[in-house]
């Protein structure tokens, strides 16, 4: 029984630890842009969607798999957008930007606007902390859209 309780915990702590690895990983995210690292956030926030797509693929409710993957595809927005923003800087900082960096943001809106979609698609969940979550990342979802439509007006796209 000893064994069983062990192996159980273990399996518990492990989905823990990667909600709490892809939730370190947004942090991270957050402290790169402020300070002016869009290549950093870029990374960190491309790591943290692979930790959502792991999530995914290992929950077995739907509703909460659907969550998971709408936040793979919102991380995935915003890396594209600070792959631009970096792309941009690396440039020169200059409008008008170039094809590529019009692309990826032309991606980036792209991916924010279907991860909006299916997060607000979703019904609402009983536990708490999925909610919330669910609640975050729409907030998240507008606030990038807000930043794509101006950045693409700054980059002259």
């Amino acid at each position: 029984m000893v064994l069983t309780i062990t192996w159980a915990g273990s399996g518990f702590t492990q989905v823990v630890g990667e909600l709490g690895e892809m939730d370190r990983l947004e942090q991270q995210t957050e402290e790169a842009i402020a300070i002016g690292d869009p290549e950093g956030a870029a990374l960190s926030i491309g790591k943290a969607a692979l930790m959502a797509r792991f999530l995914a693929q290992k929950e077995e409710r739907q509703e909460t798999r659907f969550l998971y993957q709408a936040t793979e595809t919102l991380f995935r927005g915003q890396e594209q957008g600070n792959r631009a923003i970096a792309l941009f800087e690396r440039a020169g900082g200059q409008p008008p930007a170039s094809n590529g960096v019009c692309q990826y943001l032309s991606h980036a809106a792209d991916k924010v606007n279907q991860s909006q979609n299916a997060l607000e698609s979703l019904a609402d969940f009983t536990n708490e902390a999925l909610k919330e979550r669910q609640q975050r990342h729409i907030e998240k979802t507008q606030e990038w859209r807000s930043l794509l439509q101006g950045l693409h007006q700054d980059f002259s796209c």
